[in-house]
C-alpha cells in the first residue's frame, strides 16, 4: 500500500523520498534560481544553514509548507558548496534534531510511516501500558548498535517472537541518529553544477557568518600510544560521529590524567557535531575539579567501561591492566584509594 504524506508532513520531514519527489515534480532547474520566484526559497535555504550550524538548532515553525519543503535540498546545496566536511556534519545534526523535536509530538500513525518511507522498516503499534510499539529484532539490532547505554542492549529488552517492544521516545532517538547519517550521506554524495552567481553570493554571506572551522586534532597525539578504548573513542571524534555520554568523560579524564591541560583536552573535540566551546569547556573543568564541588574525577576503571560497552580490550597489551591510565607501563598494582568514576 502506497504511503501517503500531506504538504505539512513533507515540510516536517523533507528528507523523506516524498518531499524528494514533490521537488523534483517542480522541475526546477539550477538556472531557475536566479529568478525572483525562488529567491524566498533561497533565503529560507540560507537562514536555515546559518541557524544549524552556529546554534546546532533549526526552527519546527512553518509558515509555508512549499517554502519549507524546498529550502531543504537548497540548503544542501549550499553546506555542500561550502566544502567544509566539519559544517556538513553540524548541519546533518541540526537537522536530526529538528526532526526529532518534531516526531516525539507527533502520531503513532505517521512515525510508522516515516519508518516505513525513510528506512522500509515496518513497525507494529501495540496497546501496551509501557510500550507503543513492536519492530523486528534484526531492524532493531542494526540501530541500536550505535548506542552503548545498557539499556538499549537486546539482553535489556522485551523480546517476544522476534520483535522488540520498544517506547515512542526511543523510537525516536534511533531515527534521529539514522536522519543525521542520511542528510550527511545526502549531502557528501551530492554532485554540484556550476551555481549561478546569486547563490555563489550566498554561499559567501553564510561563510562569513559561520564560526572559524576549530582544530581538528589533539596535539602530540601519536597514533598506538593510546588504550584501545580511547583510541575508539577518538576513532569516532575523527569520523565526525556522535560519541556517547560516557565515552567522553572517559576521553575527558583519561587526557586529564596523563597530564593534558583543558585547553588541549578541549582540543580534542571540535570535530564533534554537536561542539559548543563554551559547553565543552564546563564539563572539562567539572571533570578537572574546577567547578561544582572541586572533585577531580579519575579515570573509570577497565571493569565500569566494560559495564558501559567501552571495552575493547587488547589480549596482549592490556594483559593485566585494570585502568586505562596503566596502559603501556609495566604491571603494578593500583593504589587502593576509592576511585570516583561516576559522572
Amino acid at each position: 500500500m502506497e504511503i501517503e504524506f500531506g504538504l505539512e508532513d513533507l515540510a516536517k520531514y523533507p528528507f523523506l523520498k516524498e518531499a524528494g519527489d514533490y521537488v523534483k515534480g517542480l522541475s526546477l532547474s539550477i538556472e531557475d534560481l536566479r529568478q525572483d520566484d525562488y529567491q524566498p526559497a533561497l533565503k529560507r535555504a540560507k537562514d536555515r544553514v546559518i541557524e544549524a550550524i552556529q546554534k546546532n538548532f533549526i526552527s519546527i515553525e512553518i509558515l509555508e509548507p512549499n517554502l519549507e519543503i524546498l529550502s531543504f535540498p537548497l540548503a544542501l546545496m549550499l553546506v555542500k558548496a561550502i566544502g567544509i566536511d566539519y559544517f556538513m556534519h553540524r548541519y546533518s545534526l541540526a537537522e536530526s534534531l529538528r526532526a526529532e523535536r518534531l516526531l516525539e509530538k507527533e502520531k503513532k500513525s505517521i512515525i510508522s510511516n516515516i519508518f516505513k518511507s525513510a528506512f522500509n522498516v515496518d513497525l507494529i503499534s501495540i496497546e501496551h501500558d509501557v510500550f507503543d510499539f513492536k519492530m523486528n529484532m534484526i531492524d532493531y539490532l542494526l540501530r541500536a548498535t550505535h548506542f552503548h547505554k545498557p539499556e538499549w542492549k537486546l539482553i535489556n529488552r522485551i523480546v517476544e517472537k522476534g520483535f522488540v517492544y520498544v517506547k515512542t521516545h526511543e523510537l525516536v532517538r534511533l531515527m534521529r541518529e539514522e536522519i543525521r547519517r542520511m542528510v550527511y550521506e545526502r549531502m557528501k554524495s551530492l554532485s554540484l553544477p556550476k551555481i549561478p552567481e546569486n547563490v555563489e553570493e550566498i554561499v559567501d554571506e553564510i561563510s562569513k557568518a559561520l564560526p572559524p572551522v576549530p582544530s581538528k586534532e589533539l596535539q602530540e597525539v601519536t597514533p598506538g600510544m593510546f588504550p584501545p578504548c580511547v583510541m575508539h573513542v577518538l576513532d569516532l571524534l575523527q569520523k565526525g560521529q556522535n560519541v556517547p555520554h560516557y565515552g567522553r568523560f572517559l576521553l575527558t579524564s583519561y587526557f586529564l590524567g596523563i597530564g593534558k591541560s583543558v585547553d588541549e583536552v578541549i582540543n580534542i573535540y571540535p570535530k564533534a557535531p554537536d561542539f559548543s566551546e563554551r559547553l565543552t569547556r564546563y564539563q572539562v573543568e567539572h571533570i578537572a575539579g574546577m567547578r561544582g564541588g572541586r572533585r577531580r574525577y579519575k579515570v573509570p576503571s577497565c571493569r565500569t567501561l566494560i559495564t558501559h560497552g567501552l571495552c575493547f580490550k587488547d589480549k596482549i597489551l592490556c594483559d593485566r591492566i585494570k585502568n586505562p591510565l596503566q596502559f603501556g607501563r609495566k604491571p603494578v598494582a593500583l593504589k587502593k584509594e576509592k576511585t570516583d568514576d561516576r559522572v
